[in-house]
């Protein structure tokens, strides 16, 4: 078994080393391999917050304000910040950060898996799962979780250290948008026109759920009573008729096999399974009368 899932396991040791590196954390201890881009002496300045010994010595808990010219000096070049790991703020910034990475690479994992049944919809011939199966699922799942996503790289990118004061909640405008709630004043919008936007792209999932679970299955419904209606009615056709239809064709019985006597029932159909008994018994001696024939021909040649 564990042989079988050889790659399944190497892949999945690859993105626990990433994961591991991205998040600076290898057992609970983060690695200060590029030296951390924060400073604490700019602080210290006249242009800074003008911090003293006796500022270290009166306070147990101060903050570095990245707006400060040197005490920010750019991100780290791989993973978290290793300075996070002393902060007083670490759990709150690694979970909204954590978060925001599940949710992107969760959300791509899903959409690569939907647009592989695509692929499956198309070799198996079924265009009722392509147009009530894999459109309507990834209409909704970019309507909603891929915006969440572009929110989380717009946040990343319009706000800077001298903004990110005002920055709203991600998560509290996603829950406000499917609520259709957009009166809480402690919410900032995104940017311009964002009501409208939202309210359009939560309307066009919620068209997507009938179609999945309500069209889709009367569909299936009416295709599954048609055929039961076609079999019925194959039941319900004596072979007699089938004989007589065949007669007026010019089409024997014994050509086609599909006596009384010699017709079997499969799935409703009802199918020839060779000639009668009688049939048969007449088939063998006129073979073995032209077999004879054929002998006597060949030993009137021979000299």
């Amino acid at each position: 078994m564990v042989f079988a899932g050889r790659y399944i396991i190497l892949l999945m040791g690859i993105f626990s080393v990433y994961t591991g590196l991205i998040y600076n954390d290898c057992f609970s201890k983060s690695l200060n391999m590029f030296g951390s881009g924060w400073s604490v002496r700019p602080m210290f300045s006249t242009k800074g917050a003008n911090w003293s010994f006796e500022t270290l010595d009166g306070n147990a808990v101060l903050q570095l304000d990245p707006a400060v010219p040197g005490v920010f000096n750019g991100p780290y070049p791989l993973g978290i910040d290793p300075i996070w790991n002393v902060a007083t703020n670490k759990l709150t910034f690694l979970n909204s950060f954590k978060m925001k990475m599940s949710v992107i690479l969760g959300v791509i994992h899903m959409l690569f898996g939907v647009s592989l049944s695509l692929f499956n919809h198309l070799y198996f011939k079924k265009p009722l799962n392509i147009f009530l199966g894999f459109i309507p699922e990834i209409i909704f799942m970019s309507t909603l979780f891929g915006y969440l996503i572009l929110l989380v790289f717009y946040k990343w990118t319009a706000y800077d250290a001298y903004t990110s004061k005002d920055a709203p909640s991600l998560l509290i405008h996603f829950i406000n948008m499917c609520l259709f709630n957009y009166n809480d004043p402690t919410n900032k919008p995104l940017y311009r026109g964002q009501m409208g936007i939202q309210v359009l792209l939560v309307l066009i999932a919620l068209a997507c759920v009938p179609c999945m679970l309500i069209v889709k299955t009367m569909v299936l419904r009416r295709q599954h009573l048609w055929k039961r209606h076609l079999s019925q009615k194959r039941e319900e056709t004596p072979a007699e008729n089938l004989e007589q239809s065949l007669e007026q064709k010019g089409v024997s019985s014994s050509c086609t096999g599909l006596t009384q006597q010699g017709t079997q029932k499969f799935g409703g159909v009802r199918v020839g399974n060779g000639p009668t008994e009688d049939e048969a018994g007449i088939m063998d001696h006129d073979q073995l009368s032209q077999h004879s024939d054929e002998g006597d021909e060949h030993s009137e040649e021979e000299p």
